[in-house]
């Protein structure tokens, strides 16, 4: 049996998991997480997303987020794969980090959105790792219980807002909606239906016409612009050199790998990429192919 298909929609909101490979830890270190939530910034701004939640564990990554666009998967590849890079440099390892691709449900907002935060903020009390989980340092329960907004990754208010209307009395009950449930001894159940959505048949059912109806998210220019300097900055180069005629050697590597995380992070076609770099599609298919063959080299 097929895969589920993916729900990618303007305005939806995705209970996202990230597992380690073969239960491999994700984060050895505090430099690790760190470098993990700087790259989630990043990813936040770069595919204009919305962040409600996050909790770090040695071996998986809890999210809830949400997209302006229909581009789940695009800012999801891109946050997976540079942080795999980065990891595997720091700690001179290869291969493969995550487990497969990202499991995500998509949420019906309206009525599990403050509960999903809660799940994923109670995870280091149901994990083992701390009694009092917003004393937990490596999740965003902080940015909801402190009296003071904070941390700006988050997008704590539209479920702040379901409480009360003041930040403290806000930070106060969502404390106390911490401890409600750990006094229970049930864990918290999200309900998933035909492993595809947080919620009921009717909410899939509705979700399902509306992907029907959209189109593939097309990539903001300024995720494109981004990739560019990022990695014209790599080669010493302008980003202009990578889409201009130039044919020296180091400005047609730099293309090559421009061209390939395009392809890879914003899921753009050999059409738009030959529009971008004024390449004909069979130049740049031969491109990506050295680009990847490369790329395993350097993971092997």
């Amino acid at each position: 049996m097929g895969r589920p298909q993916r729900l990618q929609l303007p305005g939806a909101c995705y209970y996202v998991l990230l597992e380690g490979n073969n239960r491999q830890d994700l984060f050895l270190s505090s430099q690790d997480r760190r470098q993990f939530l700087a790259l989630l910034r990043s990813c936040k701004e770069r595919h204009e997303l919305k962040v409600y939640a996050y909790c770090l564990l040695p071996q998986k990554v809890h999210l809830l987020v949400e997209t302006d666009r229909p581009n789940l998967a695009a800012a999801m590849q891109n946050l997976g794969s540079v942080y795999t890079k980065r990891f595997n440099a720091a700690h001179d390892v290869s291969g493969h980090l995550f487990a497969g691709r990202y499991k995500a449900w998509l949420l019906d907002k309206e009525r599990f959105l403050a509960e999903a935060t809660r799940a994923i903020h109670l995870q280091p009390s149901r994990s083992g790792l701390r009694d009092k989980p917003w004393r937990y340092p490596w999740s965003s329960c902080s940015a909801y219980v402190e009296s003071e907004a904070g941390e700006p990754l988050i997008d704590s208010q539209p479920v702040l807002a379901l409480f009360a209307s003041g930040r403290l009395k806000q930070s106060v009950r969502y404390m106390q909606y911490l401890k409600d449930r750990l006094k229970s001894s049930s864990a918290v159940l999200l309900p998933v239906a035909r492993g595809q959505v947080i919620g009921g048949e009717e909410f899939l059912a509705r979700m399902r016409a509306r992907a029907g109806r959209v189109e593939p998210a097309r990539p903001s220019p300024e995720a494109e612009r981004q990739v560019l300097a990022e990695v014209a900055k790599r080669h010493g180069l302008e980003p202009e050199e990578l889409t201009g005629p130039g044919r020296r050697r180091r400005v047609a590597a730099a293309r090559r790998e421009a061209a390939y995380r395009l392809s890879k992070e914003l899921r753009l076609g050999v059409a738009e990429l030959g529009r971008l770099f004024h390449r004909t599609p069979s130049a740049l298919c031969q491109a990506l192919r050295t680009a990847e063959i490369s790329t395993k080299k350097l993971n092997s």
